[in-house]
């Protein structure tokens, strides 16, 4: 996910192709994040990770033994396998933390998704690294940045071709697979599958949200920074970096790097220190501070704001899932929760469809003009962060009366 964008962008030349496919494809795969909820809380989570991993893991090596055979990777074959990733990304996050529910007691939640959170920004730290050495190679004694900080390697490192990184991709899938097959366990929060045709299954849990309007509300708007993450990430960034900042791959890898470091961070104090506050009141200030720090890069043309700003990014961005999650934990029971964070993942996919739809715009894409699609992402994330706070007293109130969980099974 880090390699194609910059890719098909900065060696293809494709920033408007690229920026129409992800639109199309983000907007068509509504329909799978609606099913997707439904897979997730009718099937047994640990089987549906294995399949995941089995089906992405054999396109990423279908990918890379087809570049290995003709030479080279095209625009199409790159766009399929990040295709097929997105689709995977719909369906894993509401699958983990759906199982990570199932197995954790009530009390240890906030523990839980901290360590989730963790353990996900390392490896993203660690691939964004592999990255900036990688996607362009580094020539001995030759300076490249990382984490926004210049290094010197003694030794040249190998530029990797597309085909290359898939072929590793397609590895750790299957790594991954093995793992999670080794995995026993007894559920600890009572799970009862619905059973039912899916379109039955969709409406039930439509229903929930329903009957829990404020709710509806506080999850649909707190999607709001996770919109503007991966519209940020690979659309705009790698044209902002190359055409106003005129920066590298190991410009782009260094954010990515400083993102998963500030996520890192985050998951270490957000429990301990942020989780003091009522989480609604917590989300909503820190995508105000996002908000506004977006507003500030759209007249910034300095590499270290853009890598302060990406810092700041990913810890705020780990914040408000940390303290979203947890709460959505508490007020929405385990066999209805695949639906419930789904439903919120449609909003959030419509969303996204519509800024990158938007961004793709060709008017974007020339001189240094991509810098005005973060002013219009400032506005949303501003507008996002007063709606979420004008929810916070009738949750609280709700909180206090004991919720509105719907009867179990």
């Amino acid at each position: 996910m880090i390699a194609v964008p910059w890719y098909v962008i900065d060696q293809l030349g494709a920033s408007v192709i690229f920026s129409s496919f992800y639109a199309v494809f983000t907007l068509l795969s509504v329909f799978w994040v609606m099913y997707a909820g439904a897979l997730i809380d009718r099937f047994d989570r640990r089987r549906l990770f294995i399949g995941l991993n089995a089906v992405c893991g054999s396109v990423a090596l279908a990918g890379g033994f087809y570049g290995w055979a003709t030479g080279s990777l095209g625009l199409i074959p790159a766009l399929m396998v990040m295709g097929v990733t997105l689709l995977n990304f719909n369906l894993h996050y509401p699958a983990l933390y759906a199982f990570a529910q199932e197995m954790t007691d009530a009390q240890h939640y906030k523990k839980i998704i901290s360590r989730l959170e963790i353990q996900g920004q390392s490896t993203s730290m660690l691939s964004g690294a592999l990255a900036a050495l990688l996607l362009e190679g580094v020539a001995a004694d030759h300076e490249v940045l990382l984490m926004g900080i210049p290094v010197v390697f003694p030794f040249e490192i190998t530029r990797w071709s597309l085909h290359d990184i898939f072929l590793l991709d397609g590895i750790t899938y299957f790594i991954s697979l093995m793992l999670m097959s080794a995995i026993r366990y007894r559920p600890l929060t009572p799970y009862y599958p619905e059973p039912g045709r899916v379109l039955d299954r969709l409406r039930t849990g439509y229903a929930y949200l329903r009957s829990n309007p404020w709710l509806l509300r506080f999850g649909m708007l707190s999607y709001g920074v996770f919109v503007t993450v991966l519209v940020e990430d690979r659309v705009l960034l790698p044209t902002y970096i190359r055409q106003h900042l005129s920066g590298g791959a190991d410009v782009f890898a260094s954010n990515e790097m400083l993102f998963a470091f500030g996520a890192l961070c985050s998951g270490f104090v957000t429990g301990s220190v942020l989780g003091r506050w009522p989480a609604v009141y917590g989300v909503s200030v820190l995508m105000t501070l996002m908000g506004l720090l977006f507003a500030v890069l759209t007249f910034s043309k300095s590499l270290s704001y853009l890598f302060v700003f990406s810092f700041v990014y990913g810890f705020v961005n780990t914040a408000v899932r940390i303290l979203r999650v947890q709460y959505l934990f508490r007020r929405v029971e385990n066999g209805k929760m695949g639906r419930v964070l789904s439903f919120f993942k449609v909003t959030d996919t419509l969303a996204r469809g519509f800024f990158i739809a938007l961004f793709s715009l060709s008017w974007f894409h020339e001189g240094n003009q991509i810098r005005f699609a973060f002013l219009i992402l400032s506005v949303f994330l501003l507008v996002c962060a007063l709606g979420i706070w004008q929810t916070a007293r009738p949750l609280l109130a709700e909180d206090a009366a004991g919720g509105h969980r719907s009867p179990r099974h």
